[in-house]
């Protein structure tokens, strides 16, 4: 006979397969975009690119220019 004070926890659900896999992508998509603004930034850091780059300039503009 069970207590009303202490009752057992309702069982896990399972996730819609659907609901997973589009959160894998979605968790895919944002470690992809993480690891491209860390090297974006690691670039602009070492003056590879960017507005003040000797390197990376439209019309000959730069260090080679």
């Amino acid at each position: 006979m069970g207590s009303i004070f202490k009752q057992d926890p309702p069982p896990q659900q399972k996730a819609d397969p659907a609901i997973e896999e589009a959160r894998k992508a979605e968790e895919a998509r944002a470690a992809k975009l993480k690891k491209e603004q860390e090297t974006y930034s690691k670039k602009v850091a070492k003056g590879v690119i960017g507005n003040r780059s000797l390197f990376g300039q439209a019309g000959g503009r730069g260090f080679f220019g």
